[in-house]
């Protein structure tokens, strides 16, 4: 897709938008990281509320678990199957329900949608199940969390709700599509923003607190005290927040410089407690050796980019009224998204698998982590990269564009034509950025092999003892 900026007409000579137009790999391109951080943070949470509940599981969950895996699979494939036809002009009566609704962000089928809200619900139960197994322990825990005596453990689980039922204002009206494009684009930011703002936000923390503590790097009165502190920003900053949203669909001005104030702050109580947590590693590194440094290291990546990419670049920069006024849709808004996506909940979601690796190979076989470092560092240069050569000197002389000759000019392809050494430079961050995925790959693979073999051990039958003579 970055190539299609430089060269229009090929891919390297090959004619890939006859075959996947722009479009469908645009949405592609979307789909797939939310769905990759959303998987990764559904099996993380799966497998770890087992070892907080003290290392039972409830009755049956595994079968539930299966049949998420596979539902979660079938949807994906036919959201993108319809996609693609979709977009193709394939699915001619039944384009809502099947194909492409045709709104940023949120490109799937009414049908894939209701969905993928049904399997986020399907999460939510058996987070809460794997949690407190026994099953009469369910109602007294909810009792709990609306008595006040809330857990780390409760606020993940309430994360889980949160995730799930806030996804649900981005089917609005349920079995068809509203009139009004004000009324249809204010509930797809309440999806595309407020779920990350809000939702997104919830989970990480209450993840990132729960590794630390985990880890032995910070204490669970401080975890727990720094996730009821972020909680009331992100839900203060994080709605409000939004609000710089609410202009561009006919709502108030004051929305501007409200969404602008608000949406820096609520990334603030993670970093001081990722401070508290770099301290204590400083002090546990000094004394003995700690086995979770590469999950340590990715969680730590999150907070700088969720403070960087999120706060930084987005409510500290982006929404200041006037620049937010005239940069909308800009690379600077590519900017903003690539380093808060990736780097804050991305960085999160590897830092989780990489704990949960650790955590399922414990001493049986070797853990190496210099691989899965290096692909850290790839990555990490690679989102520098994408700044210091594409997002920012075009976003910046787009900015400028917009003010000297208006929206409409700095996105045509006059503009983008005048940008062309720029939109080349995209490519050393991005190879940088694939070697990190694929080194990535290829160390999940080596560290997962010894858990097969040892599971395809299990499985085969055991020979009879021979008949002693």
């Amino acid at each position: 897709m970055a190539h299609s900026y430089y060269d229009r007409t090929s891919f390297y000579g090959i004619a890939i938008n006859d075959i996947f137009p722009f479009n469908f790999l645009r949405d592609v391109h979307i789909q797939a990281p939310i769905l990759w951080i959303g998987l990764s943070w559904i099996g993380a949470a799966l497998f770890l509320a087992p070892a907080m509940a003290g290392g039972h599981e409830a009755k049956g969950q595994h079968f539930f678990v299966d049949m998420l895996f596979w539902t979660t699979l079938l949807i994906i494939a036919g959201a993108l199957v319809g996609n693609y036809y979709g977009i193709m002009g394939s699915i001619d009566r039944y384009w809502f329900w099947f194909g492409n609704q045709g709104l940023s962000y949120i490109e799937l089928g009414r049908f894939w949608q209701i969905g993928f809200f049904a399997g986020l619900l399907l999460w939510s139960l058996l987070v809460m199940r794997a949690l407190w197994p026994s099953g009469p322990l369910w109602w007294r825990a909810a009792g709990e969390f609306w008595s006040g005596r809330i857990r780390l453990e409760h606020l993940i689980w309430a994360s889980t709700i949160n995730v799930a039922v806030l996804y649900a204002f981005g089917m609005i009206p349920l079995t068809g599509i509203e009139k009004s494009f004000t009324l249809t684009d204010f509930w797809r930011w309440w999806v595309v923003h407020l779920w990350v703002e809000q939702s997104f936000e919830f989970f990480a923390s209450c993840m990132s607190a729960y590794l630390l503590m985990a880890v032995g790097l910070v204490s669970r009165t401080l975890a727990e005290r720094a996730v009821y502190f972020e909680l009331i920003l992100i839900f203060l900053g994080g709605v409000i927040g939004t609000g710089h949203h609410l202009y561009w669909v006919g709502g108030p001005s004051m929305w501007v410089p409200m969404g602008s104030m608000f949406s820096f702050i609520e990334v603030l109580p993670l970093v001081l407690l990722v401070i508290e947590a770099m301290n204590q590693y400083l002090l546990i590194k000094a004394h003995r050796e700690f086995k979770y440094t590469l999950a340590y290291t990715y969680v730590i990546g999150a907070a700088f980019w969720n403070f960087v990419g999120a706060g930084v670049f987005g409510g500290g920069t982006l929404n200041a009224p006037l620049v937010n006024y005239y940069e909308h849709g800009t690379f600077l808004t590519l900017n903003h998204a690539h380093t808060a996506l990736f780097g804050a909940f991305g960085l999160l979601a590897i830092g989780l698998i990489y704990f949960c690796l650790r955590y399922a190979v414990a001493d049986r076989s070797p853990f190496n982590e210099k691989i899965g470092l290096i692909a850290f560092w790839l990555y990490n240069a690679g989102l520098v990269l994408w700044i210091a050569l594409n997002f920012f000197p075009i976003g910046w002389s787009q900015l400028d564009a917009v003010f000297e000759h208006g929206f409409a000019y700095a996105r045509s392809n006059a503009f983008y034509s005048k940008t062309l050494l720029w939109q080349w430079l995209r490519l050393p961050g991005d190879v940088l950025f694939a070697l990190g995925a694929l080194l990535m790959a290829w160390d999940f693979i080596v560290k997962l092999r010894p858990l097969f073999w040892q599971a395809a051990e299990r499985t085969e039958p055991t020979p009879r003892p021979e008949p002693a003579e």
